[in-house]
């Protein structure tokens, strides 16, 4: 599988990596392999550099004094994260991955083929059922056939960008994009990328795949556990077809998941990257009291840290931050109201809640909830 990594701002920044384990049958590498790793070396210390500001974030996190105001490493103060993936549209990922997946309620990313034949039998249950279980549909190109030239990237990318919006709405947004491996690609990264600024596409980042007779991938959980990090656990066929991980492996792989719930946050891979995104380039909280029965909290973040594709950024970063706050150590219930937008949060111990923001959208007003 080639895997393309870019990040907010540094779209020129792209690492590409090819696995032959993860080949379909009868695939093999186009010639633009060698010339993409030769582009490695002058962006690999970018990139580096890139991945220790990162581990920095993160880990950073929730570090601040008693009582501050502050962003949550992950969504519901959760201290990891991981994002299942599955490649090609195949259809045991509808009878097998989905049903399993849905009875715990988990949430995917799925990287489709909106021409290939397999999505156009199962076209309802990929553009209806899937989505409506609260699954993401990610970019993985019309075909799967690659492309030779830009023309035909742009395509391939566009085709499948066109059917997905079709099917969610032309509103902007941002969408996962995962390139297929095992055929033969004709661009540099500086070309895709262009592309992909094109049709607002964020590149699927550090994709474990696996060969489950060699790696447990619960052993990415964990690791993502252990760093406090986010972590994508990649996979092809679900109980059958190519490259296809077991049901008692995936079984095992989801409950391991559930059973470190809340403390992982489970979540498709535009939700995780939005949250990481919004959250380096927020400011800090703003708080205000009225009395000792209203607080109102606001986050803005720094446009000039965020890739807005020509779009507002309201409307391209959606996902609400989870920020821990001061509220009367009496108040053991609370309502968050933000516009039209009416949640319940959490209060963590006596006089500290944790409650979910959206970002630029002004501010969110937190009462005592009577219920």
């Amino acid at each position: 599988m080639i895997v393309v990594r870019a990040y907010p701002r540094v779209a020129h920044r792209i690492v590409l990596e090819a696995s032959p384990m993860f080949r379909p049958p009868g695939m093999t590498p186009g010639p633009c392999y060698n010339r993409l790793y030769s582009s490695l070396a002058m962006i690999q210390l970018a990139t580096a550099v890139f991945f220790v500001a990162l581990g920095t974030c993160l880990t950073q996190g929730s570090a601040r004094e008693p009582g501050v105001p502050g962003i949550c490493r992950f969504l519901g103060g959760a201290e990891a994260a991981v994002s299942l993936q599955f490649d090609d549209s195949m259809t045991s990922q509808l009878a097998n991955a989905i049903p399993l997946l849905n009875a715990r309620g988990i949430h995917a990313t799925f990287f489709v083929n909106t021409e290939s034949g397999q999505y156009k039998s199962h076209r309802h249950e990929w553009e209806v059922d899937v989505p409506k279980a609260g699954h993401e549909l990610g970019n993985h190109t019309a075909h799967h056939s690659g492309a030779k030239t830009i023309e035909e990237l742009d395509k391939e990318i566009g085709l499948c960008s066109a059917q997905l919006d079709r099917v969610l709405g032309a509103r902007p947004r941002l969408t996962s994009f995962a390139i297929p491996g095992g055929v033969p690609w004709g661009f540099t990264p500086e070309q895709l990328a262009k592309v992909l600024e094109k049709y607002r596409l964020v590149l699927a980042d550090r994709r474990n795949f696996f060969d489950e007779q060699k790696t447990d991938p619960v052993s990415y959980v964990q690791k993502a556990i252990d760093t406090h990090a986010w972590s994508n656990v990649s996979m092809h066929g679900a109980g059958g077809e190519w490259l296809s991980t077991s049901l008692p492996t995936l079984t095992h792989l989801l409950d391991f998941m559930v059973a470190h719930r809340p403390a992982l946050w489970i979540a498709p891979n535009i939700d995780i990257y939005k949250y990481v995104v919004e959250r380096e380039a927020a400011e800090q909280p703003v708080v205000k009291r009225t009395g000792s029965s209203m607080v109102s909290v606001s986050v803005m973040c720094d446009r000039t840290k965020l890739e807005t594709f020509g779009c507002s950024v309201a409307a391209l970063y959606d996902q609400p931050l989870t920020v821990e706050i001061s509220v009367p150590v009496n108040w053991d219930q609370i309502r968050i109201v933000q516009g039209k937008r009416v949640v319940h949060g959490e209060v963590v111990r006596a006089g500290l809640a944790r409650i979910d923001v959206l970002p630029n959208a002004g501010s969110a007003t937190v009462t005592q909830d009577s219920k």
